[in-house]
């Protein structure tokens, strides 16, 4: 059997929603912050995180990992991933819904091509274990290059 992982997290919420407050924790301890709705509609809250920010932080490492993973196990080396998600809250008729998260994917790796690494970037879209939690919501590759 192969690896198996279990991570957990915590929040806690209290008062209404748009004057309440609320605090995040990771089981590790790497984030431990405080998230109101001003967090979430703004980009002026200090200190503050918001879920959306954490699910982009958790695809974006996931997939630069997955991307990286590949291009070793293709025999690729000096290897060099970066990505960046950004996570699209909106309003719907039927609630609040995070309707697209934008990656931007840059790479290097001696010898990488632009097509052979969009091809792997593409193959970590079906494969990385994040994009596949996330399958109710549309993942685009906003932009692959190679650096």
């Amino acid at each position: 059997m192969g690896i198996r992982v279990r991570r957990r997290a915590e929040a806690r919420w209290s008062g209404p929603i748009p004057t309440g407050s609320g605090h995040i924790r990771t089981g590790s301890g790497a984030v431990d912050r405080d998230y109101s709705l001003r967090s979430r509609e703004t980009d002026d809250a200090p200190l503050n995180t918001n879920p959306e920010e954490l699910i982009g932080a958790g695809l974006a490492g996931c997939f630069a990992m997955s991307v990286a993973n590949l291009l070793e196990e293709a025999g690729f080396t000096q290897v060099d991933v970066n990505a960046t998600a950004a996570v699209n809250l909106e309003e719907t008729a039927a609630g609040f819904r995070i309707t697209e998260i934008s990656l931007s994917v840059t790479g290097s790796a001696a010898t990488l091509v632009d097509e052979e690494f969009a091809r792997l970037v593409d193959q970590a879209k079906r494969t990385c274990p994040v994009s596949l939690a996330l399958a109710g919501t549309t993942i685009t590759t906003a932009l692959v290059k190679v650096v």
